[in-house]
């Protein structure tokens, strides 16, 4: 590696967000001017076994919710639409869209550009197994339908979509962008729950500073919304649940309150959102418009065998047989861990940032532990830093969080005015941060963006204002 190559300074030249607010960025920067939330209550002609859900309305997968393509892109995207999954639309559409802000067109060439995007594991609908599974069913003695696996092979096989798999892939969001937009530089995709997206970037980041290449297209996307994703985040007891305040007042709608003490869960929702990122020499040279600086990224994973835990500290249910779980200390110290070498790498103090974009996904012991964290890292100088979370407007929706609140944090750099927290009003001892609560607060000249899940998996990225 020369030392020209890795003392590259890499900057953010586009970017996208598709959420529950909608699919511009106008719309993710009107919504949070407004204090506006993109969740709504679950119709009565909707499956949603929730009482509200943070859905993208405005998108339907048709082509024109890709963005302003070309001829050749549009042939191309919409012969592949049918090969892709909701989430695999989402996090392509979000691509597309940064690169149109970017004006990237044919800037490099191809083996100079590469992919790094992160996702949920993607799971197949039921409506994809449905007829499959019909026939591979008998009748018993009893005289009632059963499902016969043996004649999966025989019968079942032979009415599945040829190409069914091919949807439902965790790495086909990065296969779809590459191929459509001719980057063969490296590739990656992460599938790290929630802590996907600052983990995608950080590897993204090394790429291009170490001059393996001179751009890379970031990005995330999940949903929570998918019906066996929804059915698994309500067994786990995640989704967050109606209120009623000391049984006195009426059941409030259900809603993502982060850091708050009546945090029940999380609504869930869906959603996709992408950076462009340039090393800063070539960005100029093309004549970039430039956003912001990334300054690092750093990831951590923190495990305790369930032998060695309570289990009335395990946020998995105690009847499994896990062999990992996840306590609040062990995502007290992966975020800590995360926090703490970004700082460490970027040669920042931690009175220096402007604000933090936390995770605070309304779960009680993951906002807890990352609440714990933070007052680990930043100490006394925690009191003067906002705090903010995009969960009360947009739902969860997963591995497309990190990416989209990456975006609304890089739009408030722009605007100098930072979003409110939704649904915040009670403080909880246990979480010993204040959240901002109105638009306007200074949103500085730095923002730390941390992602988390609920298996003990961290990761977080630095961004500042660019000055040239």
């Amino acid at each position: 590696m020369n030392n020209r190559a890795s003392e590259r300074r890499v900057v953010v030249t586009g970017m996208s967000a598709i959420s529950a607010l909608g699919v511009t960025l106008e719309d993710l920067a009107q919504g949070l001017r407004e204090g506006r939330s993109g969740t709504r209550p679950t119709a009565e002609n909707e499956y949603y076994p929730t009482t509200r859900v943070a859905p993208v309305d405005s998108f339907t997968g048709a082509l024109q919710d890709f963005g302003d393509l070309d001829d050749t892109k549009k042939k191309m995207i919409r012969k592949g639409i049918k090969l892709m999954a909701r989430e695999i639309q989402l996090g392509v559409a979000s691509a597309q869209r940064a690169l149109e802000h970017a004006k990237f067109n044919g800037s490099y060439p191809s083996k100079r550009v590469g992919v790094a995007f992160a996702s949920d594991y993607i799971v197949t609908t039921p409506q994809e197994l449905t007829d499959a599974m019909a026939a591979c069913c008998t009748e018993n003695e009893a005289g009632e339908r059963v499902f016969d696996p043996s004649l999966w092979r025989e019968k079942g096989m032979p009415k599945m979509t040829p190409l069914w798999q091919l949807k439902y892939l965790s790495n086909m969001s990065t296969s779809h962008i590459t191929i459509y937009n001719e980057f063969f530089g490296p590739a990656y995709d992460m599938t790290l729950r929630d802590a996907s997206f600052s983990a995608a970037l950080g590897e993204a980041l090394e790429v291009v500073k170490s001059g393996r290449a001179d751009a890379m297209l970031v990005g995330s996307t999940g949903s929570r919304l998918q019906q066996f994703r929804l059915l698994e985040a309500i067994k786990n007891n995640e989704v967050a649940a109606e209120i009623v305040k000391y049984g006195l007042e009426p059941a409030t709608d259900a809603e993502t309150r982060p850091f708050d003490a009546r945090r029940s869960g999380y609504v869930p929702g869906e959603g996709a959102g992408a950076l462009v990122i340039e090393a800063e020499e070539t960005a100029r040279a093309r004549g970039a418009t430039i956003y912001a600086e990334v300054c690092g990224g750093a990831c951590c994973g923190v495990f305790k065998h369930a032998g060695d835990v309570d289990p009335s500290e395990s946020a998995m249910p105690t009847e499994a047989k896990y062999d990992l779980t996840f306590t609040k200390e062990s995502a007290r110290e992966a975020i800590r861990n995360a926090v703490a070498r970004l700082l460490g790498r970027a040669g920042v103090m931690p009175r220096a940032i402007g604000h933090v974009n936390a995770n605070a996904r309304g779960d009680v012991t993951l906002d807890a532990s990352e609440a714990l964290a933070l007052r680990d890292v930043f100490g006394d100088a925690l009191g003067s830093i906002p705090i903010t979370s995009l969960k009360g407007a947009i739902g969860n929706p997963g591995a497309g969080a990190g990416a989209i609140e990456t975006v609304a944090s890089l739009l408030a750099l722009q605007d100098g005015k930072l979003f409110p927290t939704l649904h915040y009003g009670e403080p909880d001892p246990n979480c010993p941060v204040t959240p901002t609560l109105e638009y306007g607060a200074p949103a500085g000249d730095s923002f730390v963006k941390i992602c988390a899940n609920n298996v003990g998996q961290a990761s977080a990225a630095l961004f500042k204002r660019w000055n040239g």
